[in-house]
């Protein structure tokens, strides 16, 4: 073994460590400091700068989309913490399992592969909390909606019917509400507080939701009459993806089983079985039977996807 790529590897390992604790600590600290007497946002305001900031950036590049679609599931799944601090913890699982790959095998290309899987692994993580929150959040709309629409109704005012939201609503839509009702408070207009709230909660009855608001603060109207309404569509609304779910539960186990099977066993045998693998790969046949298989699987999981995805 190379003496001194495994010198680097465990020195890019140690240097990640420094950074994501850093890093951490520095996320930790804005969490809890305060500007002029008025709690900062929960969410880590290192987060809410790259968030502004790819907004502003047209998805032109490969790298850019990446970026964006990183920094929307770092968004979206709750993690306190910014996603320069998620991409350095990606890179550390991905040094932790290539250099352990490479202590196994001693072979470069093994490693390289390990790197890879490694920065990968978390993300199924962050894709699981991030549909867990979502619905979390469309289980606890409604009851938020009865809320605001008994607020209103008592003589609240919208900005206070949003507060009392923060206050009473469980997490995760709690903390949401709370960021809107400070949004608010310092100076924010109804609409660019729901465009947040929208941004940070990318669900279609939030929309409806945010829609309403801005609407009923431009043009008014019976605010309580509509929430009560609109209350009664999203506990619709649950019910019937609670049924597609159950409805759907064979098709998307099949899909986690065609997605997650074949790749594994192809990177054990590629990993510990070199000499048996090299057999498919030395002949101009077995790559194009790979290259084949990888597309008909690809196709499958975008077919079976099709299927059992409704939109309502």
């Amino acid at each position: 073994m190379n003496l001194a790529v495994l010198a680097i590897v465990c020195f890019a390992c140690l240097a990640s460590v420094v950074a994501v604790v850093g890093l951490a600590l520095r996320d930790l600290f804005f969490r809890r400091s305060t500007t002029v007497g008025v709690a900062i946002d929960e969410a880590v305001a290192p987060l809410g700068r790259l968030s502004l900031a790819r907004d502003a950036v047209p998805a032109t590049r490969l790298t850019t989309r990446i970026d964006q679609a990183l920094d929307a599931l770092v968004l979206e799944s709750g993690v306190p913490a910014s996603s320069l601090t998620v991409t350095l913890c990606l890179v550390l699982c991905g040094l932790v399992f290539g250099g352990g790959v490479l202590l196994w095998t001693d072979d470069m290309l093994s490693s390289v592969i390990g790197f890879l899987v490694g920065m990968a692994a978390p993300l199924p993580y962050l894709a699981l909390r991030r549909a867990s929150r979502i619905r979390d959040v469309q289980a606890q709309l409604a009851d938020a909606m009865d809320l605001m629409s008994r607020a209103t109704r008592a003589g609240e005012s919208l900005d206070q019917a949003i507060a009392l939201v923060g206050q009473r609503a469980p997490e995760p839509l709690g903390l949401e509400f709370r960021r809107c009702a400070r949004h608010l408070q310092m100076g924010l207009s109804v609409t660019a507080a729901m465009r947040a709230l929208v941004h940070r909660l990318p669900i279609m009855d939030v929309r409806i939701l945010a829609t309403t608001l801005s609407v009923h603060r431009q043009a008014g109207g019976n605010l309580a009459l509509t929430l009560e309404r609109m209350a009664r569509v999203v506990r619709d609304r649950m019910i019937y993806r609670q049924q597609i779910r159950s409805v759907t539960a064979a098709g998307r186990f099949s899909a986690m089983l065609i997605a997650t099977v074949g790749p594994l066993l192809f990177l054990y045998l590629f990993t510990f079985e070199r000499d048996y693998v090299g057999k498919l790969l030395d002949l101009p046949l077995g790559n194009l039977m790979l290259v084949f298989a990888v597309v008909l699987e690809i196709v499958g999981l975008v077919w079976i996807s099709r299927l059992i995805r409704a939109e309502y």
